[in-house]
Parts: structure tokens; C-alpha cells; sequence
């Protein structure tokens, strides 16, 4: 292999990616880092400000970047999405299922079905939707890439986070079985498992009654959460977006059915 095809392998020229979640956070971050390494975005989001923002972001830099106002839980919504990206841009090469709720902490015993549904409609079925909604036009595109987002929380199950665990958990085996069934048709399916990230998620830890953040909390929290690591550190969005940008590309030709961890080594199974 030579240089320039070492060069082209993590470039994204004439690719088309559905990024949900891409209002803010970690598919902020993915959706502006595919489109630096050259790939149009359908921005999907729940937010259509925050899905503006984003896209205004890709654009302004010189991207290329459409909103598609997107509610997971609606199957309806993710087709929209997909159907986006082939009137705008005439293919889908890449699916990033990235859109995410906080986890509701509840012990399992007390957990009713109203908050197994609330979890999984979004941990759960709002990755298997957008799947479902990108394989069909994939295999008729000879192929594609399939991004979806579980967590290091799968490796070190915790009280009070039981339905986020199974429904992360739940993520990482549908990647793993999807990859078997897509493979044949060239559609390459893998799943991220981000660390200790800090994103609006991340808020919660340390949000005064008020809804201010208590910026000594702040401090506190992300100094806890920096000794899980190994690195002394905590990740930022654009971590999990390197990840996915590789795993989207030529350079991860050989990469499927993998749940990949960016965590600073918190967990190593």
C-alpha cells in the first residue's frame, strides 16, 4: 500500500452519513468530524436547534450538511432520515446510531414497565430502527457502515443503572449479530462503548437545584471519574469521534461485529 492510498483510506470523499443524536455531545462531534474527513451529513436530532447549530457548523467550515428533525423512538422519524440522505445526496453509506437518554436510576426490582419502555425505546429500539431503516437502502448501494453506541457501563454493571446496562448490553449483541447477517452484503456493523465522557450527559453529576452547575461539584466528580483511568483523564466528544471516523472507514475494512471501548483503559475485558 502506498502512501496516498494510506492517506485515502480514512477519508470520506463522496460518502453520506445519518448521524443521530447530532445536535450535541458525542454525535455533535461525529457528525462535524465526518465532515471534515469529507463526508456529506444528515443531521438527526430530537433538538432541531441544537440540529442547526450543528449543521450550520459543517457548513460554515465547508461541508455539506442537511437537518432532519428525527425522534428515535418514531420509527417513521429514522426512515425520514435515511430518505433524506438519498433525496439530498443521492446514496447512504453510514449509519451512526448515537442518540441517547440519561440513564433513569432505579433499582431493578422497583422498575416498571413504563421505565423498561422509556430506556429501551431509545437505548434499544432506536438502534435497531435506524438500522433497519439504513440496511435496506445500503444493500442497494453495494454497501455501507454501521456505527451503533453502546457503553463501558456493559463491563461494570452498577446499582441503580440496571435498565441502562441491559439495554447497552442489549446494543452490543444486536451489533454482533447484525455483522454476521450483513456481512455477505458488504455491510460492516460495529459498536463504540465510550468511558467516562464529558458531554451534556456528564450534567447531571454536578447540576445545583437551581439547574446551575456547581462548578466545585464539577471538579470534584470529573477528579473521581479521571482515577477510573489508568491516563489520569477523563474523555471529551471528539475521543469517541476519532473512534467512529476510523470505524467508518477504508482503514477499519477488516473491522466488524466489534464493540470497540474509548475509556482510558477503565475497563479491558
Amino acid at each position: 500500500m502506498t502512501e496516498l492510498d494510506v492517506r485515502q483510506a480514512w477519508r470520506l470523499d463522496g460518502r453520506v452519513a445519518v448521524v443521530t443524536g447530532a445536535g450535541s455531545g458525542i454525535g455533535r462531534s461525529v457528525a462535524e468530524t465526518l465532515a471534515i474527513c469529507g463526508a456529506a451529513i444528515v443531521v438527526a436530532d430530537i433538538v432541531e436547534a441544537g440540529a442547526r447549530a450543528t449543521a450550520t457548523a459543517i457548513t460554515e467550515a465547508g461541508g455539506r450538511a442537511v437537518v432532519c428533525v428525527t425522534d428515535v423512538r418514531r420509527r417513521s422519524d429514522l426512515d425520514a432520515a435515511a430518505g433524506l440522505a438519498i433525496s439530498e445526496f443521492g446514496r447512504l453509506d453510514i449509519q451512526c446510531n448515537i442518540a441517547g437518554v440519561p440513564p433513569k436510576p432505579v433499582e431493578l426490582a422497583e422498575a416498571s414497565d413504563d421505565d423498561l419502555d422509556a430506556e429501551l425505546d431509545v437505548t434499544l429500539k432506536g438502534v435497531l430502527h435506524g438500522c433497519q431503516a439504513a440496511i435496506p437502502v445500503m444493500r442497494a448501494g453495494g454497501g455501507g457502515v454501521i456505527v451503533n453506541m453502546s457503553s463501558t457501563s456493559i463491563d461494570i454493571p452498577a446499582p441503580l443503572s440496571g435498565l441502562y446496562h441491559l439495554g447497552k448490553t442489549a446494543v452490543a449483541a444486536l451489533t454482533r449479530i447484525l455483522a454476521l447477517e450483513l456481512g455477505p452484503s458488504n455491510i460492516r456493523v460495529n459498536a463504540i462503548a465510550p468511558g467516562v465522557t464529558l458531554t451534556s450527559f456528564s450534567t447531571r453529576h454536578f447540576t445545583a437545584p437551581d439547574g446551575s452547575i456547581d462548578e466545585a461539584r464539577r471538579d470534584e466528580w470529573v477528579t473521581t471519574m479521571a482515577t477510573k483511568s489508568p491516563l489520569g483523564i477523563v474523555g471529551e466528544p471528539v475521543d469517541q469521534a476519532l473512534l467512529v471516523a476510523y470505524l467508518v472507514s477504508d482503514a477499519a475494512r477488516f473491522v466488524t461485529g466489534q464493540v470497540v471501548r474509548a475509556n482510558g483503559g477503565w475497563s479491558m475485558p
